[in-house]
């Protein structure tokens, strides 16, 4: 895949040679990642936009938090990080991953509502403004238009409301509002789960330290005493989007494998509960794969430790190639991976199986590795979705299956059997 390494000397030849490992050459034509070190990365911004180019740009840097806030989009500390990060980001599938795509409810029942992800989702920042002067309020839009989508509204109320419905980027919320003022506003935002995270700068001519401590104290992202000048304002609003955007960045890769680029074990887990109260909410079934790949100590010992995580990295993109739109996937620990299937009985699901162990046939060949897996599979019903210990059960039970492929000898699928 075409990369563009921008920079010259030993770190950039290192880099190059990173990248190769993985797969990920300079080629002609747009490239689908940008990679520098922290002294080129104003040079890789400039190149990425005169490209007119979409994919990632990923720094060699000891200050990640740094870079992303200058306009990186990810960091790694040294080349094969870096390397790793690039393969990873390039490989995540292009659909919304983690409650988009679901297929329509049965009639009569309220469709799950896929949670915008601010930025990352909008060409640009959404910023909703809680104004109840009018003429203030115009104001605010003008100076944001040119950089952001606006929306406003003129009481903490509709604020609330608004927010729920557009989950906003960020809040500009004057304290002084007709009926729910700013502070009850901020508080009805934050009990929400769809508002909880968004960032709030509250506006107010009351700038004295109480007022401000209260604000802060509930919540707020920073406080801007009135009258301001339009560029502290800008400068706050974009100060506020950029360490929000570094914070969901570091979030996510709190619960990103490093190695494969899927989601690790703390968010399958956090993605199993949603799953199980989802199928038990509409009675339909959920079944789970548990993979394991076969044969990894041999493969270490006899070719080395990279040889080993190629292999793994092999299984990771094979898992990934055949996952549905509504699927999920995630690295379980070593050469251990999960898969939940929504709304698939515990047939489907071993069918499921069944492809991916084909498909390792033909990944081995172009890995030049012994790519197998064993494979175990287990489904709830949707009697069964309501249970207290759901998630557990169907956890067990596929790793009981995988078990048993393990044992019968290996490579192969097992599916447990439906309880009644």
């Amino acid at each position: 895949m075409n990369v563009r390494v921008v920079g010259a000397g030993e770190i950039a030849d290192a880099l190059r040679d990173a990248l190769a490992r993985a797969g990920l050459h300079e080629r002609t034509g747009t490239p689908a990642a940008f990679v520098c070190t922290a002294d080129d990365l104003p040079r890789a911004i400039a190149m990425r936009e005169l490209a007119q180019a979409t994919g990632p740009l990923v720094v060699m840097t000891t200050d990640p938090a740094g870079a992303i806030e200058a306009g990186a989009d990810d960091a790694g500390g040294n080349p094969d990080e870096v390397a790793r990060r690039v393969a990873a980001r390039l490989r995540a599938p292009r659909t919304a991953p983690a409650k988009s795509g679901l297929v329509d409810p049965p009639a009569g029942e309220e469709a799950p509502e896929p949670p915008l992800t601010g930025s990352g989702r909008r060409q640009r920042p959404l910023v909703l403004v809680v104004e109840d002067d009018e003429d203030a309020r115009d104001v605010l839009q003008e100076l944001l238009r040119d950089q952001y989508d606006v929306e406003a509204v003129g009481d903490g109320e509709s604020a609330v409301k608004r927010a729920k419905e557009l989950q906003p980027d960020l809040v500009l919320l004057d304290l002084f509002l007709p009926g729910l003022d700013g502070f009850g506003a901020l508080t009805g935002l934050r009990r929400d789960p769809k508002t909880a995270e968004v960032p709030v700068i509250f506006l107010s001519a009351q700038g004295d330290a109480e007022t401000k401590s209260q604000g802060l104290s509930l919540g707020a992202a920073d406080y801007l005493a009135k009258p301001f000048s339009a560029q502290e304002l800008m400068a706050r609003v974009d100060r506020t989007l950029k360490l929000t955007a570094q914070k969901e960045h570091f979030r996510a890769l709190a619960q990103t494998d490093g190695l494969t680029g899927l989601p690790n074990f703390r968010s399958f887990h956090a993605r199993l509960e949603e799953e199980v109260a989802r199928a038990d909410r509409y009675a339909h079934p959920l079944s789970c794969a548990m993979v394991d790949l076969d044969g990894l100590k041999e493969i270490n010992d006899r070719l080395g430790h990279a040889a080993g995580n190629r292999a793994i990295l092999a299984l990771a993109d094979a898992v990934r190639e055949e996952l549905r739109d509504t699927d999920f996937a995630a690295r379980y620990g070593g050469d251990e991976f999960v898969v939940l299937l929504p709304q698939t009985s515990a047939t489907a699901a071993g069918l499921f199986a069944e492809r991916l162990r084909r498909r390792l046939l033909e990944v081995s060949q172009a890995a030049g590795l012994p790519v197998r897996a064993s494979i175990g599979v287990a489904a709830l019903s949707p009697d069964e979705v309501g249970a207290n210990d759901a998630a557990e059960d169907l956890l067990r039970r596929a790793d009981e299956a995988l078990y048993k492929a393990k044992r019968s000898g290996r490579d192969r699928v097992e599916v447990a059997h439906v309880h009644h």
